[in-house]
């Protein structure tokens, strides 16, 4: 069963291994990530982060779309992670028991952030990444700028308006 999709420019750290996967009582992360999914240091180095207890998975998204489609996976507590707008809106496309996507810590490791549009102090976002986000919210799906579970939850699409 998916717990929530997060969209997070880190990927795994602090805030994702720890926090959100104590608040929401996961066992397994799956980081879907195409260039990551073949970077060996990279997924060596993501792995270091996840606590002991949890299960982690790195792997391309078409991959990480067939093992959450594979009925095995209910009875799994999963958390996803994603880095763009793109990938978080093909999972929700492909895979049906998507309950919601939480994002923060996004566009400000990739390309100009001067060409970009702040939506808060962790996010910010080109022209394409809104109309990714208007695609997920198109399929019903929340998407809820949170930073860690004790911190308020806003409507992205709220934001974006």
């Amino acid at each position: 069963m998916i717990s929530m999709v997060r969209i997070d420019d880190r990927l795994i750290h602090g805030q994702v291994a720890f926090v959100w996967t104590k608040h929401l009582g996961v066992n397994r992360i799956i980081v879907a990530n195409d260039s990551v999914a073949k970077n060996d240091i990279q997924k060596m180095s993501l792995k270091m982060a996840v606590p002991d207890t949890i299960k982690c998975s790195i792997l391309t998204l078409d991959e990480a779309i067939n093992v959450l489609n594979d009925p095995r996976g209910k009875s799994l507590k999963i958390l996803i992670v994603v880095n763009n707008p793109a990938d978080a809106r093909k999972i929700i496309e492909k895979v049906d028991d998507v309950p919601y996507v939480n994002i923060s810590n996004y566009g400000l490791l990739s390309r100009d952030i001067s060409a970009k549009r702040k939506v808060t102090d962790t996010i910010y976002a080109t022209e394409d990444d809104i109309e990714e986000f208007n695609k997920i919210f198109k399929y019903g799906k929340r998407v809820e700028y949170q930073v860690v579970p004790t911190s308020p939850v806003k409507s992205l699409e709220g934001l974006l308006k």
